[in-house]
């Protein structure tokens, strides 16, 4: 039985949640078990094992939604045929998987319940509609999971919970440079991270700090960095986009990771950042909370002088990290694992 993990808006040179988790089961299962993906022209994981089968989309096809969503459902359908397993991402759903037991929807958050969507009101009861009627889920928290089976009203035994993760190899380097970044965050520049609300937490304080942010823009970049040109006792640098080595610097070399985000499906950052290391300080939603438990310092995201309280409280700490309690804390959330247990959930579905 051959197992397809389908990301036709993957992207090998960037480092994000969606990307990182494809190439990281992938890497985790080619070996052991007959694999294939389908991506699109030029997009083959740099890591990817000749045992792997490829299937890529041609670009004038990639380059245009409609066209992948006709190219997919006749894919898929062949998929059928051959009685493969197929692990989706991408949206509107292919036909079939609404009613192979063999295809899969991956679903990152369900933050269209939450109006932080992109979606209007059309296409936002669309996609509940696909979610609700397509065979098999699979969400990367319990809180995603929670939300899925209480807005739609369907079977628990429909989705499948499969965590994002790190690799063991992440601990290594912990204390092994000097962190002079006091502050980072890595979050795609939109309204949902909350930004803006941190900046302006940022002016509360009086001791200069080194702050970098590191995203995507969608959208909201401009008014960030106009924002962040008004703090005139701290540096703002604003990146865009990254190696997984430098991000992995930027990890290294930072002494608090901060997130104050409003909405998340995991929160892959704060695992990565704590698992290098960083003293990590977030917003008060229940997915953090699943993710790090007591392993975070938590304020309500919208208060401002909440934000600079945990701020000048953790600042100026010197950590010690115990690398046993970071293991301890992440074991489940380690790619091997991961990686396991969704096989062997995908084949228990079957």
């Amino acid at each position: 039985m051959r197992y397809i993990f389908s990301s036709p808006y993957y992207l090998k040179d960037r480092a994000t949640g969606a990307n990182k988790r494809f190439e990281s089961i992938l890497y985790e299962l080619q070996d052991k078990h007959d694999v294939g993906i389908v991506v699109s022209k030029g997009q083959i994981p740099k890591k990817i094992s000749q045992s792997v089968s490829i299937y890529e989309i041609p670009l004038f096809i990639a380059r245009k939604r409609i066209l992948t969503f006709v190219y997919l459902n006749i894919l898929y359908l062949y998929f059928v045929i051959l009685k493969n397993i197929v692990i989706n991402d991408f949206n509107p759903i292919p036909l079939s998987m609404f009613f192979s037991k063999r295809q899969f929807q991956l679903i990152h958050d369900a933050r269209i319940f939450d109006d932080f969507g992109r979606w209007n009101r059309i296409s936002s009861w669309f996609m509940k509609f696909q979610w609700k009627y397509v065979k098999n889920k699979i969400v990367v928290s319990q809180f995603t999971k929670d939300r899925l089976c209480k807005e739609l009203r369907i079977k628990e035994s429909s989705v499948i919970v499969s965590y994002n993760g790190v690799y063991p190899s992440d601990f290594e380097s912990i204390g092994t440079e000097e962190r002079d970044i006091d502050l980072l965050y890595v979050a795609t520049f939109e309204e949902r991270k909350n930004h803006i609300n941190l900046i302006k937490a940022l002016d509360l304080i009086e001791q200069p700090l080194k702050v970098v942010f590191l995203g995507k823009d969608l959208g909201l970049r401009e008014e960030i960095k106009l924002e962040a040109a008004k703090l005139k006792e701290h540096q703002i640098i604003l990146l865009d986009a990254v190696s997984e080595d430098e991000l992995a610097r930027l990890y290294r070399t930072s002494k608090i990771f901060i997130s104050p985000s409003l909405y998340e499906g995991f929160g892959m950052p704060i695992l990565e950042a704590y698992a290098y290391g960083c003293k990590v300080l977030c917003s008060d939603i229940y997915v953090f909370h699943e993710v790090l438990g007591d392993n975070a310092v938590y304020f309500e995201s919208s208060n401002q002088k909440d934000i600079e309280r945990s701020l000048l409280e953790n600042i100026n700490i010197d950590y010690n990290f115990d690398l046993t309690k970071i293991n301890l804390t992440t074991k489940k959330f380690l790619w091997p694992v991961i990686a396991l247990s969704l096989f062997i959930n995908i084949n228990h579905n079957q």
